[in-house]
Order: C-alpha cells, then structure tokens, then sequence
C-alpha cells in the first residue's frame, strides 16, 4: 500500500500530536523501565553477594521493552495516531525508492563510521562497554535467543517509536525538519550512554531520520533498524 499524504496528515488538524511533552515522558519512561527491571530480575534471580550476571541487562532490556510497547500501544491504537506515524504502510514513494534510498542512506552513515573509527579514534572501541556486556553472556540457545529478541527486534521498535514517530515528529514543530533530525538523533546517541559512539550512532540515526521524512513509514524504519541490529548482532557476536 502506498500514499501520496504525508506521515501526519491522518490527524494534520490536530496539531498537537504528537506533543513534545508526551514524547519525552515515553522516553523517560522507557529507561527507567530499563532501570526497574533490570534491578528486579537481578534481585530475583542473584544472591547478593554475586556479581551480576550480563545476562541479566539483556532480560532487563526485552522485559521493559515489552511493557513499554503494550503502554504505547495502547496509546497509539487511538484517534488514528498509529496511522499518523506511518506504521500501517511503507509510505508517500514507492518502495522500490525507499529500498534503494535505504541502502544509500545506511551505506553512507556506514563510510561515515569507517572514517571516524579509523582515523579520528583508532583504537578505540566506540562501543567497548556494550560489546564487554555481550561478549560475558554465555553462548547457551537461551541467551541467544533472548540477545537476539532484545537487540534486533524488540529495542528497534521502540527506539524507532520514541526518536523518529514521536520525538522527531513533535521536533518539527518549533525548528526546521533538518533541525528536528539532528536533534532526535544527538538525543538517540546520548542516551546509549558511550561517549565515544556518539559520532557514529548519530550518523546512523540521521540517515533513518531522512529515511521517515522522504517515505512516511515508520514501518520502514523500523525493518531498516532490525535489519541493522540483526546484522551487527549476528557479525560481531554469533560468529565469533
């Protein structure tokens, strides 16, 4: 299916939504869900005096993942909001122009970080706190699944919900739709607290940030961001 409207022209009179508040306060709420239950499992499964398994971060991911997505839902199943952010098509251009501006967008953010880890960090691991937390998760077909789960469906989800449907959206109403990117894509690196991927992370989200302003379709980005998540998962930790 395909549309020639753009992303919020479901509810374009209602130009309220979505509201930069709102969009916040599901940030907010998504990293402390993270916080809350990466805290319990670890309280219900460790003793106190061990150290805490990695594992658990990961548990602690797909759980506050899965009770962020049902609060949205229920939030977005109203007043055509869901439709409004373009997650019920793949957008306003046909999608072979989406495919193949996909692979552009993603390959260039992809040169950008060959570029910046090669020469303005090199040797440095811009994503070391990350890759320590994985590579201490025992390869058993459980955790594996749950790693998978966590990291290439569940987290591009609700990442693309909050930076791109909500944050980038309401953004757009007080500065340039250039501005609006730039901005939910610095807050999108910040907050996966690692310093040194900032540059890199940014990139990335730019060019999914272009990608929902030309097609419409969060459901684009989303698959896009499952297939990147998927991908890196899969190269760097099931290969290994």
């Amino acid at each position: 299916m395909q549309r020639d409207e753009p992303a919020l022209s479901v509810i374009s009179a209602r130009s309220f939504y979505p509201g930069l508040l709102t969009s916040f306060a599901f940030i907010l709420l998504y990293f402390a869900l993270q916080g809350v239950c990466t805290a319990v499992i670890i309280a219900a499964t460790q003793s106190k005096s061990a150290t805490p398994e990695p594992i658990s971060i990961i548990w602690g991911l797909f759980v506050s993942a899965v009770i962020q997505l049902s609060l949205m839902g229920h939030y977005l199943r109203k007043d055509g909001r869901a439709a409004a952010l373009g997650l019920h098509d793949f957008g306003k251009i046909p999608l072979h122009k989406a495919t193949g501006l996909a692979i552009l967008l993603v390959a260039a953010a992809m040169a950008f970080n060959f570029v910046y880890a090669t020469y303005v960090i090199p040797g440095v691991d811009m994503q070391a706190d990350m890759a320590k937390i994985l590579a201490g998760i025992a390869r058993t077909p459980l955790n594996m699944a749950a790693m998978f789960i966590a990291i290439a469906i569940a987290a591009p989800v609700v990442e693309e919900l909050l930076f791109r449907g909500l944050l980038q959206n309401a953004l757009t109403k007080y500065v340039p739709v250039w501005g609006a990117i730039i901005l939910s894509s610095f807050l999108f690196a910040l907050v996966h607290l690692q310093p040194y991927a900032i540059p890199g992370l940014m990139s990335l989200s730019i060019a999914f940030g272009y990608l929902y302003h030309r097609t419409g379709s969060l459901r684009t980005n989303i698959i896009l961001h499952m297939a990147n998540n998927a991908f890196a998962l899969v190269m760097t930790q099931f290969t290994a």
